[in-house]
Formats: structure tokens, C-alpha cells, sequence
């Protein structure tokens, strides 16, 4: 759990960003690239090639991970959350 963590408080924290602000193209970039790591915590096979179907069925398997867990755990996802409102307001 902890090793997803850091992944988990940059995705929502870009997620309320993108909610809030327009996002430069190095925040876009970082920010899938941290979804697409994301997604690939909750899948027990190895990544396949991108732009395959097999991975796509990753991808969705990994998302589907993902939405199951914030399920489960909606106290983590709220503290999470609130801190990623708390370093969008303290940002320069």
C-alpha cells in the first residue's frame, strides 16, 4: 500500500487541478504518465507493449482496480484529497 501512496496523492492532486486550472503541457504529461503507473499497481501481469489491446484490457482491468479500492477505502481517499486541496492552495 505504501509504495502507491505517492502515486495516489499526485493523480488526485491532478485531478483537482485539472478541475480548477488550464494545465501546461510538462503537468499533463506528468500527470498521465502518473495515472498510466497508477493503473498498472492494480494488475498482477506484466505491462504489455502500449497501444496493444492487451494492454488496453490492462488499463481497464487497472482502472477497475482502482475505482474497487477507493471504494473500499473512502477515508484515505478523502484525506488524500484534502491535501491535495491544501498544496493547490499553498502553490506560488
Amino acid at each position: 500500500m505504501s509504495q502507491i501512496l505517492p502515486l495516489l496523492s499526485l493523480y488526485y492532486l491532478c485531478d483537482l487541478a485539472a478541475a480548477e486550472r488550464w494545465m501546461n503541457k510538462e503537468e499533463v504529461d506528468r500527470c498521465m504518465a502518473n495515472y498510466n503507473e497508477l493503473k498498472l499497481e492494480f494488475i498482477d501481469e506484466t505491462p504489455a507493449p502500449l497501444g496493444t489491446p492487451e494492454r488496453a484490457a490492462q488499463n481497464l482491468l487497472g482502472y477497475r482496480g482502482l475505482k474497487a479500492w477507493e471504494a473500499a477505502n473512502p477515508e484515505i481517499v478523502e484525506e488524500l484529497r484534502a491535501e491535495a486541496r491544501l498544496r493547490l492552495r499553498h502553490r506560488p
